[in-house]
């Protein structure tokens, strides 16, 4: 009987439809939310929105089997120099909801990411973006404060 119900249960997660954002939120929704703050949003490809913020540009990706959300933006302006693995490593151990790092092209990534496999709503994603937008703005004041790293 056990087995029975285990086997039951598989199936019917392997019939679940899947969508491309947990808890039914969808990719236009995400953007017309955003676009409403104000925002210019663009459609990059089937998993990404391009969003302009001043002059930094906020990509929102959906990837994985659970349609985990990521926050990512390349600041190719900032340039780490000797000290710059010193202060990343500071600001990565002070801020425990996301992370900065130099990707192979040399660029300063930041970056956050939201685990969906419990469903996340539209209200849940536009509080994670003004949140990234804070990091950024944390980030780069560090970064300032710090002068020449």
């Amino acid at each position: 009987m056990k087995n029975s119900l285990g086997i039951a249960a598989a199936f019917i997660l392997a019939a679940a439809p899947c969508s491309a954002f947990a808890a039914g939120v969808t990719k236009s929704q995400i953007a017309s939310a955003i676009e409403a703050k104000g925002y210019n949003v663009a459609d990059e490809n089937a998993k990404m929105l391009s969003v302009s913020v001043g002059e930094h540009r906020v990509v929102i990706a959906v990837d994985g089997s659970d349609a985990d959300v990521s926050y990512m933006t390349f600041l190719n302006d900032v340039q780490l120099g000797d000290g710059g693995h010193k202060f990343l490593s500071k600001f990565n151990s002070e801020v425990k909801f996301g992370r900065a790092y130099v990707d192979r092209d040399g660029d300063v990534v930041i970056q956050m990411d939201r685990n969906s496999s419990g469903g996340v709503t539209l209200g849940n994603i536009e509080s994670d973006f003004e949140v990234f937008l804070l990091l950024i703005s944390k980030f780069l004041s560090d970064y300032q404060a710090q002068g020449s790293v």
